[in-house]
Formats: structure tokens, C-alpha cells, sequence
């Protein structure tokens, strides 16, 4: 059983008051003349100009869930940027080291399939207390049980708290920055204008009481590594 199946009578917690949503994203991606600074706060103008997505839904079943969660994506010659906007009310992450694994607490996650053929995917994650994990795939969680985990994405990151994590005092949330270098995609090129890939973006949420999971597209089972469920990002001029 992968860590996420058993998880997953965990993710159908959150609202349904909204019909579910189930239908693959997609979102341009802003083209940028100024790469953002990277420290969290997106307040740059490149974000002004990014499209936000949909809030994220309950990764099982497509309802609106908690934590409350938008993102924006952005790219120029250089990176693919991606900022999280995560209405999180605990926020716990305490681990540190090389690779921490950090989806067993509050993290952000980006996976990139930048040909859509559900192979040679990678997968980042960024803490709200700025730790990375990365790995890539050669296939659907092939190789276990972790995927290739000595590849650096070699990603620039930062969260900005609102409040204090790792505390037993209620937060308000997080924004999430990160800028990913198009050389860490190995074996393909950058896109160009008009070009599309894959992306699926995931917000895991340690909670007082258990954990809980959103996302931009759905997977719609107890799986985050469903390569044909990733949304559709298009690289806009």
C-alpha cells in the first residue's frame, strides 16, 4: 500500500456545499519579462499578471476541501515559477536533512510530465519552513519506493507564515515561491510559446487530529502519481 492509499479515506474530509469538480484544469502560464524575487511574499509584478487557478479540490473525489488553496504560474527564458496560496490554519513541519520526507507533514507539491507520455515525470516539494524534497520517475512510481531521489532539481524556494509554525498557536497560512530551472527537466527542452505540458500541484496538510490533501486536478483515487490526471499548462507569449 502506497503512502497515499493510506491516506486516502483521509482526503474525502472537507466541504461539499459545491459540486464536485472532476474535469482536467487547464491554465496559461504568464510570460514574464521580470522573474519574481524569490522570497514568498508574491507581491512582484509577475504575479499581478499570472492567472490563478481554481481553488483546489479533495484529490478522491473533486469537492472543495480544506486548506483553502490557489496557485499562479509563470515562466520566462530561464525558470518555471510557481506560487502557492494555502489558507492553513496548523501549520506543522519540523523536519530537516537531505530529502526530508516531507509529505508526511504540511508541504507544497509540483509534478511536471513535460511531454505527457507518463514517463520521466519529477516531483518537488517545498516546506512552509523552506525544505525541499525532489525525486523523478521513470515511470508511474517506478522506481520505488521513492523514485530516482539522488536528481536535483536544483529549485529555488520560499514560504512566508502567517504566524508561527510548529506551535501549538493557530496560523492564518502560507504563500509558496518557487523557481525551477528548465535544466532540471533532463532530456527535454524548454517550451516554447504556445507549447503545453503536464503539471499536477498538491497541498498535504498535517493536521492536529490526522492529515488531509488538495489539489489543483484530481486524481480521483488514493494516488498522487496519476500522470494522465495532471492538469494542463500552456505557455502563453
Amino acid at each position: 500500500m502506497t503512502r497515499w492509499l493510506a491516506l486516502a479515506g483521509l482526503f474525502a474530509l472537507g466541504c461539499t456545499c459545491e459540486e464536485p469538480r472532476t474535469d482536467l484544469p487547464r491554465i496559461t502560464a504568464a510570460r514574464v519579462s521580470e522573474a519574481p524575487t524569490i522570497d514568498g511574499r508574491l507581491d512582484d509584478d509577475a504575479w499581478r499578471d499570472a492567472d490563478e487557478t481554481e481553488r483546489f479540490v479533495n484529490t478522491m473525489t473533486g469537492a472543495p476541501a480544506d486548506p483553502e488553496t490557489t496557485a499562479r504560474i509563470a515562466w520566462d527564458d530561464a525558470n518555471l515559477y510557481v506560487a502557492f496560496e494555502v489558507a492553513d490554519a496548523w501549520i506543522h513541519c519540523d523536519l530537516t536533512g537531505h530529502d526530508p520526507h516531507l509529505w508526511e507533514q504540511d508541504t507544497v507539491e509540483v509534478m511536471v510530465d513535460p511531454d505527457g507520455d507518463g514517463q520521466n515525470y519529477f516531483e518537488m516539494q517545498l516546506s512552509p519552513t523552506d525544505q525541499v524534497f525532489d525525486t523523478r520517475y521513470r515511470s508511474r512510481r517506478v522506481p520505488q519506493p521513492f523514485g530516482i531521489v539522488s536528481w536535483d532539481s536544483a529549485l529555488r524556494g520560499a514560504c512566508q507564515v502567517d504566524g508561527t509554525a510548529n506551535d501549538d498557536q493557530d496560523d492564518a497560512g502560507y504563500t509558496a515561491e518557487l523557481a525551477i530551472p528548465w535544466a532540471a527537466f533532463e532530456g527535454h527542452e524548454p517550451p516554447s510559446a504556445g507549447d503545453e505540458w503536464r503539471v499536477a500541484l498538491y497541498v498535504l496538510d498535517k493536521r492536529r487530529d490526522g492529515y488531509g490533501g488538495v489539489g489543483w486536478s484530481p486524481p480521483l483515487v488514493g494516488d498522487f502519481h496519476v500522470p494522465d490526471r495532471f492538469g494542463r499548462v500552456v505557455f502563453g507569449d
